[in-house]
């Protein structure tokens, strides 16, 4: 399918001349001579560009960028201006203009800015079906269409209609806390509170007092009485994570509140009624530890009266690119970051990958990814030396090897550009890099070619 370019000039010499430019390329092209016309004919989510001259009758460039910016603001617009018109390309820029040609028309400039115009409309609007998809996934909880994950889906969705115990087997990463919150939000128990514990992570003297609570005075430092966290997700769902790493004396105080639904504070005789639905998980067979005595077996069959087992994500491994994207777009957010492309590469990268990390594994890779723009496979192994005092370059030193890295570039280009007063021909072939290069790399850093212009 063409990709779309709407030009408007009221100069029908100039739509002639594009015309004859743009005839053998790939592009779908409409011309219009009035630019209300031609803003009648753009609406959302259009996959186009606009290319427009700045001085024409009945509405300037100025305001055709404003109206476009107004319908989609993700629209980019080029403009034409006269030769040597520095003042007006730097306001059109300012108002939003995604980059500027100059009459004469260079024919490789024009088709070149065009090709990444387009690309960063497709791009946008990738990102913005992908937004849709993840916030639809993001719903429940689950990101994922694999029938690995339908089905698990189907299955925790009939378990959430009942108050049965569930036990959640899964290793490590794979979403079991995901898990036991899409059967509390799946429950008539949603409206209350879900309460997460990692067993393993609360240290043995602590863990009665965090489960159970305990009054004044019950042990050195207890200034005051304190509600345990089973008390206080009475009529919610209480999620206990790694429960096989829970001291034995508490599995006996955990079942006693699984059979009679009661909770005892350390150092108190007063029982208190709770009623809460438990979700237990571990990353281990609980069968295993029953049968060297180091988990009882009467608790075991109580957390186990519905067991779950979560699939590993190399066992759906084609949840991967949906996954990966989603938390790119996350990150790309916390980061302040533009949005970045995954190429068709690096998911095949990705998918080949055993994950025993799972999800939580692919998440991190995700970070770092748009950190420092490489998968695992090509870590940044560079001997970075600072120039010399007076070269005209330094780093600050808090920046990590690749943020200094990118800072050099981003200065030997700047200082290319400014030596061939911001000729683009001159400047790759003088940096010894491809066209195309030179333009990613302006987009990479931000680098506004018309700044450097004498």
């Amino acid at each position: 399918m063409k990709k779309e370019i709407y030009f408007c000039d009221d100069d029908r010499n100039i739509t002639y001349a594009i015309k004859l430019i743009m005839h053998k390329t790939s592009f779908k092209c409409t011309f219009f001579n009035d630019p209300l016309e031609l803003l009648e004919n753009i609406v959302p989510d259009w996959n186009g560009i606009v290319v427009t001259d700045l001085t024409m009758p009945k509405i300037d460039g100025f305001e055709v960028i404003k109206r476009v910016k107004l319908i989609d603001e993700g629209i980019p617009v080029i403009v034409l201006t006269g030769d040597g018109d520095v003042e007006s390309v730097v306001k059109a820029l300012m108002a939003g203009a995604y980059d500027y040609l100059e009459k004469p028309l260079c024919k490789d400039y024009m088709i070149e800015s065009a090709k990444r115009a387009i690309e960063k409309r497709g791009l946008r609007l990738e990102n913005k079906a992908l937004r849709k998809k993840v916030k639809h996934n993001k719903k429940d909880g689950f990101i994922g269409q694999s029938t690995a994950m339908i089905k698990l889906k189907e299955m925790l969705i009939g378990i959430a209609g009942s108050d049965a115990n569930v036990m959640i087997i899964g290793e490590t990463g794979s979403g079991k806390e995901v898990t036991a919150r899409f059967i509390h939000d799946s429950s008539e128990r949603k409206g209350e509170t879900f309460t997460a514990i990692n067993c393993g992570a609360i240290p043995e003297n602590l863990i009665d007092s965090d489960l159970f609570g305990h009054e004044a005075g019950a042990f050195t430092g207890a200034a005051k009485s304190r509600i345990g966290k089973i008390e206080q997700t009475n009529k919610g769902t209480l999620f206990l994570d790694e429960v096989n790493s829970m001291p034995l004396a508490m599995q006996v105080k955990l079942l006693r509140v699984l059979e009679e639904r009661v909770v005892e504070k350390l150092g108190s005789n007063k029982l208190t009624p709770v009623d809460i639905r438990l979700v237990a998980a571990s990353q281990v067979d609980l069968k295993e530890l029953v049968a060297k005595g180091e988990f009882r077996e009467d608790l075991y069959y109580r957390l186990n009266v519905i067991p779950v087992k979560l699939p590993p994500l190399k066992h759906r491994r084609e949840d991967i690119p949906l996954l990966f994207n989603y938390f790119i777009l996350e990150f790309c957010a916390q980061y302040n970051r533009e949005l970045i492309k995954v190429s068709s590469r690096d998911i095949e990268n990705l998918m080949l990958r055993d994950w025993p990390g799972n999800v939580r594994e692919l998440r991190n890779i995700a970070e770092r990814f748009v950190i420092t723009g490489s998968l695992p496979e090509s870590d940044i192994d560079v001997q970075f030396e600072e120039p010399v005092l007076g070269s005209g370059f330094s780093a600050p030193q808090n920046l990590t090897l690749p943020e200094k890295v990118g800072a050099y570039e981003k200065y030997l280009i700047e200082e290319e550009l400014k030596r061939n007063n911001a000729v683009v021909d001159s400047t790759f072939k003088g940096l010894g890099i491809p066209r195309k290069t030179l333009y990613d790399k302006m987009k990479k850093y931000n680098i506004n070619r018309i700044l450097f212009k004498n």
